[in-house]
């Protein structure tokens, strides 16, 4: 009896072991590896290096460089929030640096959806080469489950503008949701290739991580390359980025996780900052097309918000948000937990905020920690 019994043990772990690696559950077995996500999900998840080349361009000092300093109770209440990095740039110079926690320049950190704005650069690259003709295109021209049904309706632009109109819901966060299988998976493409189409393209906005990951295979089919290469090619070695970066992969290192996972130092986020800043350009370099980075960075007001009774949609663009305090309207990066990249043109100045806040209640689409950051920038910018 009691070699029966171990045997039908052994045989019900073995088939659960097994179940674990269908395409349906291989996401449970790589969460039960990793573990729940963070900003140091690169220590645990498959990475691609991305390489910053042999001439790194360093950010120079202010002459006032942390000379300024921040009111007392902006600076406890980046603290209290767990920020591990606040830096301030204008006029190309750093103004204002401050590390916590352990934490210094050198230090990694996971962008989260911060990423998103890369791919949506990457597009606009691709689109200025000729790889991708236009951003009306039909997905499918690139991704062959969107050549199916009502998925064959949608563009490029829709993707961009998070207006696809497709089944995958972002606030489902249950074990067998496309949310967990699109982080957690083998394979990105078996994930998109579970979307489906819900309601007409190009109408109402609403935030899906989906969107962007069918943009990377959309960037991958049209360059050949993998995202990783590509942000290695076009941002990192041109802008002399100071350190090295990573980004995540897919269970079975197919493909970069491209609505999320770019890693890497906050005086190089800010090397993205510069380029919402100027339209495109580092320097002497338009590294982005000029006219789709304006569109980019730019409300697309001709969606509806259903959120909101319909209203025009005033926050959001190209996979870039759109912050508006105090007069300012702010192209934003925004990542999960608080990865943030601003840019105040007005100002010529860029923002960069790292860290680990907890996910509260938003004021229309925001985190209220935004009003923070903008806030103690502007008290000492110049």
């Amino acid at each position: 009896m009691l070699k029966k019994s171990l045997i039908g043990v052994s045989l019900t772990i073995t088939l659960l072991a097994g179940i674990l690696y269908l395409p349906s559950f291989d996401h449970i077995r790589n969460f039960m590896a990793w573990g729940k996500h963070s900003i140091f999900d690169f220590r645990t998840h498959p990475t691609r290096h991305i390489e910053n080349g042999d001439a790194p361009q360093v950010w120079p000092h202010d002459s006032l460089y942390n000379k300024i300093e921040l009111p007392d109770s902006l600076l406890a209440k980046i603290d209290s929030n767990n920020t591990h990095a606040f830096l301030v740039i204008q006029d190309g110079k750093i103004l204002y640096e401050k590390y916590f926690d352990g934490y210094t320049k050198d230090s990694i950190s996971g962008s989260f959806s911060a990423a998103k704005s890369i791919i949506s650069m990457l597009v606009g690259i691709g689109v200025s080469e000729g790889k991708i003709k236009s951003i009306d295109e039909p997905v499918g021209n690139y991704v062959p489950h969107f050549k199916e049904g009502d998925l064959a309706k949608i563009r490029i632009k829709d993707l961009l503008t998070m207006s696809s109109g497709t089944n995958y819901k972002e606030s489902d966060q249950s074990y067998m949701g496309l949310s967990a299988k699109m982080y957690y998976a083998d394979d990105q493409e078996y994930v998109v290739n579970l979307m489906e189409a819900k309601e007409p393209a190009g109408v109402n906005w609403e935030y899906r991580s989906g969107d962007t990951q069918v943009l990377g295979l959309v960037v991958e089919k049209a360059f050949g390359k993998n995202i990783s290469e590509l942000t290695s090619e076009y941002f990192i070695k041109p802008m002399g980025a100071e350190n090295d970066a990573k980004w995540l992969l897919d269970g079975e290192s197919k493909h970069e996780k491209a609505f999320c996972c770019f890693n890497g130092v906050a005086r190089d986020y800010a090397r993205f900052g510069e380029l919402m800043r100027t339209n495109g350009k580092w320097k002497d370099k338009q590294i982005v097309p000029e006219d789709y980075m304006k569109v980019a960075t730019s409300p697309a007001n001709y969606l509806k918000d259903p959120t909101e009774g319909g209203k025009p949609v005033d926050y959001y663009g190209y996979q870039f948000w759109v912050f508006n305090h105090q007069g300012f309207s702010i192209p934003t990066m925004n990542g999960l937990f608080g990865q943030y990249v601003y840019t105040i043109r007005e100002k010529n100045a860029i923002i960069v905020r790292l860290g680990e806040t907890k996910v509260v209640k938003h004021v229309h689409h925001f985190q209220p920690e935004n009003f923070t950051y903008i806030d103690a920038a502007l008290s000492i910018l110049k």
